[in-house]
């Protein structure tokens, strides 16, 4: 016998009430800590280019 069969009782219902299981657990087991080192190297990173980019455009004359 083979593993895809469909068994008559494990109708088109019966088959998406297992999907929609698999499905609500695989998306309760996912859930993955938030990597503060990382986010706090962007939050960095993203503040030091805005002050570069300020800090270059300060210089420029208003009247060329």
């Amino acid at each position: 016998m083979s593993d895809n069969e469909v068994k008559p009782e494990d109708n088109e219902a019966i088959r998406e009430v297992k999907r929609a299981r698999a499905r609500k657990e695989g998306a309760e087991g996912e859930k993955n800590p938030i990597n503060w080192k990382a986010a706090a190297g962007i939050g960095i990173g993203s503040a030091a280019i805005l002050g570069a980019l300020i800090y270059a455009n300060r210089n420029r004359s208003k009247d060329k």
